[in-house]
């Protein structure tokens, strides 16, 4: 029995696995280079967008009640894209509209001060949402027992929020 052709193909089927294992890695890594990718693309567009959907309440940012209306928006501060293990931290910013009865009830409830040393962050996407003339208030009153933090404008019946989880 002759050898040399029993280890020619030994050889051969050994380079072919290899080869194909070699490329099933590559495959992998450039799969996943586009998962991330895509990914990447997909907080991008939910950190831009502008949501108006009612998912804030009275247990998320006390006192705004049946509010006339809201825009919204979401940050992922942290790398949401990563597959490391543990929580991807949000944060939130939302304009709101308070109902009159609401926006009253706020101004007595709470000790309110102009807010001073400059001009309160808002969002870039948010920004269209807020008059030029607004004047902002802060009471850490209401910071202390809240989740959010609030700026309140009690003249336009108007709350910023900020949030995060």
């Amino acid at each position: 029995m002759n050898r040399r052709p029993l280890l020619v193909t030994v050889v051969a089927v050994v380079g072919v696995a290899l080869l194909a294992a070699c490329g099933g890695v590559f495959w992998l890594v450039r799969a996943d280079e586009g998962q991330e990718r895509d990914c990447a693309g997909r907080v991008a567009a939910e950190e831009a967008k502008i949501r108006t959907d009612r998912s804030w309440t009275a247990q998320d940012v006390p006192g705004i009640g049946e509010y006339a209306e809201i825009h919204w928006q979401v940050d992922f501060p942290s790398f949401a894209c990563s597959r490391a293990p543990g929580p991807t931290d949000s944060t939130y910013q939302g304009i709101v509209r308070l109902a009159p009865a609401d926006a009253r009830a706020l101004t007595v409830g709470y000790p309110w001060a102009p807010v001073a040393g400059g001009a309160v962050e808002v969002w870039p996407g948010l920004s269209a949402y807020v008059p030029p003339e607004v004047r902002w208030r802060r009471s850490p009153a209401y910071d202390a027992g809240a989740r959010a933090t609030v700026q309140f404008d009690p003249d336009r019946a108007l709350l910023l929020f900020t949030a995060a989880d």
